[in-house]
């Protein structure tokens, strides 16, 4: 009998900004999960006005080895945090408690099989898996993790990491069951797909092989340009349009791109504007590193774009992002945000499936 026989099959997207969460289960829908990818590298505490928030601020806090702490800072409008968006993240203290955090907010409990990402140009050395990379991103996610409240932690048993664009492409090639989408299945067998997604701090381009036998390589690669782009932007042109002296708390940059009001002081103010020249300038990015890379698009079977970008720039911008391309041509999944979540959770379940047999 495999021990992956009775395993959790999650999906981890543990990107610079933010954490996906899918879990996987037979006859049900996939479960999905985020929360920001915000932590502090030791140990802090919050003056807790009642016994029970005093144990909720303990419920933050994981021992990563002997004396070693983060705190996750992800609920807290103006909590201190790292920035993630360093090499080492994947393979940090940092990342390993953001993660089994997230697996328990999502209500992720007992033995897990765990599937996470790297970006194209981390995933690869050249043509091959950057197998050192790999490695390490792995095993980090299988050390030992303690967290200071009595509460139980996901105990990750088997850890695989995937090319984050590729796992986009898995997302459409099955179902929420692990069944094969006959549809992509033949339209991805005649045909390479492109899959352009855009996370937190980089876009990744992958040109899937006809067959889904590997990559186009010369084809695909990874920018640094993400969501993280537009609000390092937006927070120098608001800084600078109110005088102020600090930098704004990346949740009140978010509702600005969402509402186009930024509140300041109790007091609303229209920025509807500038969010709209931001949303131009930072979808025309998106175009140079897609066009760099895919040309004009017309030798794929389709264009898959995913990831919070996606959401980001939404209907809107797409043209802008893929001029000249027909709509039929471009494919936005449901949720495209959790595309590469809802991939790792199928590869998860799928290779516990093949190991029962």
């Amino acid at each position: 009998m495999s021990k992956e026989k009775n395993l959790n099959a999650v999906g981890g997207d543990d990107g610079h900004h933010s954490i996906k969460i899918a879990v996987m289960q037979p006859g049900a829908p996939i479960k999905t999960f985020v929360m920001p990818a915000r932590a502090w590298p030791g140990k802090l505490t919050s003056a807790g006005l009642t016994e029970s928030s005093t144990a909720e601020g303990l419920d933050k806090i994981y021992m990563t080895s002997d004396n070693q702490y983060v705190t996750i800072t992800a609920d807290d409008l103006l909590g201190k945090f790292a920035d993630t968006r360093s090499n080492d993240y994947p393979t940090s203290a940092t990342n390993r408690a953001l993660v089994h955090y997230a697996l328990r907010q999502a209500g992720v409990t007992g033995p897990t099989s765990l599937v996470s990402g790297l970006p194209v140009d981390r995933f690869y050395l050249g043509e091959i898996p950057n197998k050192e990379l790999i490695d390490a991103k792995r095993q980090n996610l299988l050390k030992p993790i303690t967290c200071l409240a009595d509460v139980p932690v996901p105990v990750i048993e088997t850890h695989q990491v995937l090319s984050e664009a590729v796992a986009a492409f898995f997302d459409q090639r099955y179902d929420d069951q692990g069944k094969v989408n006959q549809d992509f299945h033949e339209l991805s067998n005649s045909a390479p797909i492109a899959v352009v997604d855009g996370g937190g701090k980089t876009l990744d381009i992958a040109v899937v092989r006809e067959g889904g036998t590997g990559l186009y390589k010369d084809m695909s690669g990874t920018a640094d340009v993400g969501a993280l782009t537009l609000y390092d932007r937006l927070n120098q042109e608001l800084r600078k349009q109110f005088s102020l002296g600090q930098d704004i708390a990346i949740k009140y940059l978010e509702q600005a791109v969402k509402t186009g009001e930024y509140r300041l002081y109790g007091k609303p103010h229209d920025v509807s504007k500038l969010v709209e020249g931001m949303l131009e300038e930072f979808s025309d990015q998106v175009r140079f590193e897609v066009s760099k890379r895919l040309k004009d698009a017309s030798q794929f079977g389709c264009t898959l774009f995913v990831g919070g970008v996606a959401e980001l720039l939404g209907a809107r911008f797409r043209g802008r992002v893929f001029p000249g391309l027909p709509e039929e041509a471009i494919f936005v999944p449901v949720d495209p945000g959790f595309a590469n979540a809802r991939g790792m959770a199928k590869a998860a379940f799928l290779a516990a499936q093949r190991a029962r047999m």
